[in-house]
């Protein structure tokens, strides 16, 4: 049996999309030859920023290692670092590469407490992004322990783009970290195929693979029997998310003259930008049709999902905005198994569009007439087919674990 190790900042407990990622997927690593080990954090076992600790923790515990990131940096040097931390942003010096403070501790503190003799055989190791200090510390174990090193990227790093010109500043620094972090790997993961063709043509010599944020058979459902048409979305309510929110609120307007179909939003976040929401809601007077509620808890969320008459996904409308178009919302894929329909608010350019049309479970689309269209019509033709099986963790899980094999034998 060969063994990986996977660092990863986030893991369950913790119930958040990037613990979720290996969370659900490496406990079927075994069945596919591999011996699953997690390198990760105590921040996992107290939450954070409210975070709900309600996921299945997938392997036993004796293969996680969890390491905490109590300051190593005291006194006048801790607060000499928020000092500089703040004033490079509010000069929106904002670096996706450099590694933040909390990171750097977790990194700092690995390299102290790390048991060599546990990990003197591991085969592989997967860092993932973001955040990028797991790429810092996989690399850095790699190297010491003489092993394979894959980078598995489920965001751009250089290339991604910001409303503001904070990232933008920093390009040439995150283009050489990045460069420094993905030439060394034997091999490149990522999670979709416009990301795969992006870091293809910067690391042509390398091995890449895309492999899917998939669904978890934990997770299918079965529609309920509520009288009431209702669309669902849950999920944060990002700027980019808005002008898509403004569109479907145009359309919902038109079709609550003939019908009344209601819109339930179950945003996690940020608070400003749901009063702003809000506000745009008010404006339209559409308070008696759109609700907006804070987070609760999965199950809450489970349900009203099952009984939901059409999911929708919020993402950029703007197709030069290539960070959002070659990115798929991870709840694109549990919304797969569930038996509603998915409408996404996006271009028809997008990875997000593409995967939908492939699996025929809803469409995606910035035009207000094809909104209306799906809404009062269409939605029926999309009750997914065969491919939908294709984005399965476990699948999933069977490729990633092809993958490691090639690296691994050499070929």
């Amino acid at each position: 049996m060969k063994k990986v190790l996977i660092v990863s900042y986030y893991f369950p407990p913790l119930n958040s999309m990037a613990a979720k990622r290996y969370g659900t997927m490496c406990k079927y690593f075994k069945a596919c030859g591999y011996e699953a080990y997690i390198l990760t954090t105590t921040i996992n076992e107290c939450g954070y920023l409210g975070a709900k600790r309600d996921l299945e923790v997938p392997i036993p515990l004796e293969n996680i290692i969890r390491i905490g990131k109590e300051k190593q940096i005291k006194g006048i040097q801790e607060k000499v670092i928020h000092w500089f931390n703040g004033i490079l942003y509010k000069r929106k010096f904002c670096s996706r590469a450099i590694m933040g403070y909390d990171e750097l501790l977790w990194y700092e503190k690995v390299r102290k407490k790390i048991d060599w003799e546990k990990f003197k055989d591991i085969d592989i190791i997967i860092g993932t992004y973001g955040p990028i200090g797991n790429l810092y510390i996989a690399k850095y174990l790699s190297d010491k322990l003489k092993c394979f090193y894959v980078a598995d990227i489920r965001d751009l790093i250089s290339e991604w783009q910001e409303a503001e010109d904070g990232y933008r500043r920093c390009y040439k620094i995150d283009q050489m970290i990045e460069k420094m972090l993905l030439s060394s790997a034997n091999g490149i993961v990522t999670t979709t195929h416009g990301l795969k063709k992006i870091l293809q043509n910067k690391y042509n010599s390398k091995r890449v693979i895309t492999v899917y944020n998939g669904w978890d058979k934990t997770q299918i459902g079965q529609r309920g029997h509520s009288e009431e048409k209702y669309l669902y979305y849950a999920g944060s309510l990002y700027e980019h998310r808005l002008d898509g929110f403004g569109l479907l609120l145009n359309a919902l307007k038109k079709i609550n003259e003939k019908e009344n179909i209601k819109l339930i939003v179950r945003s996690i976040g940020p608070k400003k930008l749901d009063d702003k929401a809000r506000k745009m809601v008010a404006k339209m007077g559409m308070t008696s049709y759109i609700t907006i509620l804070p987070s609760a808890p999965f199950e809450v969320i489970n349900e009203e999902q099952r009984e939901a008459y059409i999911h929708i996904i919020l993402s950029s409308v703007q197709e030069e905005n290539i960070d959002q178009m070659v990115t798929v919302p991870g709840k694109t894929y549990e919304l797969m198994n569930e038996k509603a329909p998915v409408l996404a608010i996006t271009s028809k350019k997008s990875d997000l569009a593409k995967i939908l049309a492939y699996t025929n479970k809803g469409i995606a689309t910035t035009s207000e007439d094809e909104i209306i269209q799906f809404i009062l019509h269409d939605h029926n033709q999309y009750i997914g087919n065969n491919h939908i099986r294709k984005f399965s963790r476990e699948y999933q899980a069977k490729r990633l674990c092809g993958f490691m094999d090639e690296i691994v034998k050499g070929k």
